[in-house]
């Protein structure tokens, strides 16, 4: 049988309630007891980093999961991590950038329900999970929920409320599980070794338009890259200008993106997008979610040595680019 390493983070899929609300309470281990049928799937190790909402998520922690992966990676078949769903965009999006072309498989999970709760979704996508993860076509980093198989670099909450809380953005679902457990994906993993990063640089900022919304939202402190969330294909008002001048005469990396979920930015499209793409030599995030446009920031900066690398990093295709 395949060796699959848990991974707990905690997150609702571990949580109980306290008098201040729902907190991560069970272990990896405790997890493993509501799906004992799993055992015989695969043999299974248990590892704990740590217990936290997944609000309180963050580059750091994301990090340590790789390193875990990392330092296991030859003695384990693929890797589950048990992940609070409110940043588990995030955190695929991460190990996208920082786990690339892996040909085992890297999967995250988690629930809209506690294991308290009647009906509860954790079992269901628990199980799906290490059945994805000893499938033989499984390699990648990828969100598994609801019976979906989502690329880590397409994935988004769209949903607080109903079970089936994520889509892919902008490229298909790359594979499916059944209720009957029957697993499927739609490309064969790489013939390579993965490559390994082991560092984010935070110092990324988002700012979301909105009409005629004050120029003291351009005077962000600290961040080295900023991403302008435009409206539709994208754009830029002419009152902002000046202020995205000044950015980048502070060296601030800008890029440019759209609030719109799907289809993708495209500043070529009109003329208040066209023009001050050329004239500031703009990159956009395109078809990306803004969950992965920040995590690929966070990885080009921290690889990359003046601005112009930062853009050709942000550019390219992650290794392993095989699902889009």
């Amino acid at each position: 049988m395949k060796k699959i390493l848990f991974i707990g983070t905690g997150g609702t899929i571990s949580c109980g309630h306290t008098d201040s609300g729902l907190a991560p309470a069970l272990c990896t281990e405790e997890l493993l007891t509501l799906i004992p049928q799993i055992r015989e799937v695969c043999n299974i190790s248990a590892v704990q980093p740590f217990a936290l909402d997944s609000t309180n998520m963050s580059p750091k922690e994301w990090i340590t999961i790789v390193k875990i992966i990392k330092d296991n990676y030859d003695s384990f078949d693929g890797f589950v991590i048990a992940h609070g769903t409110d940043t588990m965009a995030y955190g695929a999006a991460a190990l996208s950038c920082l786990i690339q072309g892996s040909p085992k498989p890297v999967i995250f999970t988690g629930s809209q329900l506690s294991p308290s709760v009647p009906n509860s979704d954790v079992k269901r996508n628990l199980q799906d999970a290490f059945l994805c993860a000893v499938h033989n076509g499984a390699h990648g980093v990828a969100v598994v929920f609801s019976g979906r198989v989502i690329d880590g670099r397409c994935a988004s909450k769209l949903y607080t409320r109903e079970l089936d809380a994520f889509r892919s953005i902008n490229c298909d679902d790359i594979g499916t599980i059944t209720k009957d457990g029957e697993v499927s994906f739609k490309a064969k993993a790489p013939d390579s070794r993965p490559v390994f990063f082991d560092r984010l640089d935070s110092r990324v900022a988002i700012i979301k338009l909105t009409p005629a919304a004050p120029l003291g939202i351009f005077d962000i402190e600290g961040a080295r890259a900023v991403i302008i969330e435009s409206y539709g294909a994208g754009g830029l008002p002419m009152i902002y200008e000046s202020k995205l001048s000044e950015l980048i005469t502070k060296g601030i990396c800008v890029i440019m993106g759209t609030q719109a979920i799907f289809g993708g930015s495209n500043l070529a499209l009109y003329r208040v997008g066209r023009v001050v793409k050329e004239r500031f030599g703009l990159i956009e995030i395109g078809a990306m979610t803004a969950e992965y446009a920040v995590m690929k920031a966070m990885w080009a900066l921290a690889y990359s040595k003046d601005n112009k690398d930062f853009k050709r990093l942000f550019a390219e295709n992650i290794k392993g680019d095989n699902y889009a």
